[in-house]
């Protein structure tokens, strides 16, 4: 094998590119962070790897961040990562990024951003079905980009990048990666909630029980928004601030497709 590609996603945009860039790319493999975060030692054995995941608080999931600290890269020397966003880009996750790469004698060759509609509906309501088709064709398009950039084994990243004081995104992170766990405490079903349990299925983390037929948050949470644009009924809130948006996720991504990246209890 000569491309892993490791990918977090949690309704879609993700795994869609990291997909269409593997279809692209010569014998590689897709990965999925949730399935093998938890294993010790892991070493990947090709000599490409690629990380594919959502920005998060202006840089890394949390599992992204811990997952890569302890990855054992001593086989690999090609790195890369694409970031999909809604548009709200600095270059921290990639600054971040390499940081974690230098700590093991290793640096990242490639950064790319691709921008995908917005999942993040907490914050924000869904981008209007004419601007996802607009970000789906134009993320064709950077994915045939980038894969030429990939198989040649080139770098793209500005000299400077670890110059540039980019430290109020890193003050935003960590607090985040501090508390992501525990802000699942604001999340609950209500009365709408038929006891299908799609969102114990979905959970990447295994973070949601259905107790009562009802589902019930552990604390464990990414923060990936998964459960709630997933849900079939639109019972899962996250306190007043999602009772009045609509939900998304990648058209061509099923449940049974997010479901198969996560560990099964």
């Amino acid at each position: 094998m000569k491309t892993s590609i490791y990918y977090f996603t949690g309704t879609g945009n993700s795994l869609k590119i990291a997909i269409d860039l593997a279809e692209r790319l010569e014998d590689s493999k897709l990965i999925p962070i949730a399935k093998v975060y938890e294993r010790k030692n892991i070493r990947p054995e090709s000599q490409k790897v690629g990380f594919i995941f959502p920005l998060y608080y202006s840089g890394l999931p949390k599992i992204v961040y811990d997952f890569i600290s302890d990855l054992n890269l001593s086989n690999s020397n090609y790195f890369f990562t694409v970031v999909t966003s809604t548009g709200d880009i600095n270059e921290f996750p990639l600054k971040q990024l390499d940081k974690i790469l230098r700590t093991k004698s290793k640096r990242l060759n490639a950064g790319f951003f691709i921008n995908m509609p917005n999942n993040y509906i907490i914050g924000y309501d869904i981008t209007s079905t004419e601007r996802q088709n607009e970000f789906f064709k134009k993320a064709i398009k950077n994915v045939e980009l980038i894969s030429e950039i990939v198989k040649n084994r080139d770098d793209n990243l500005t000299p400077d990048i670890n110059n540039k004081d980019l430290s109020r995104s890193e003050r935003i992170n960590k607090e985040f990666r501090e508390e992501v766990n525990n802000m699942d405490r604001s999340f609950y079903a209500n009365d709408a909630c038929n006891g299908c349990g799609i969102c114990e299925k979905i959970c990447p983390v295994n973070n949601i029980i259905l107790i009562e037929n009802s589902p019930q948050w552990q604390h464990q949470c990414q923060l990936c928004l998964a459960c709630i644009n997933y849900c079939p009924e639109k019972s899962i809130q996250f306190g007043k601030k999602t009772i009045d948006t609509q939900r998304y996720h990648h058209p061509d991504i099923t449940i049974e497709d997010i479901r198969s990246q996560k560990n099964t209890l």
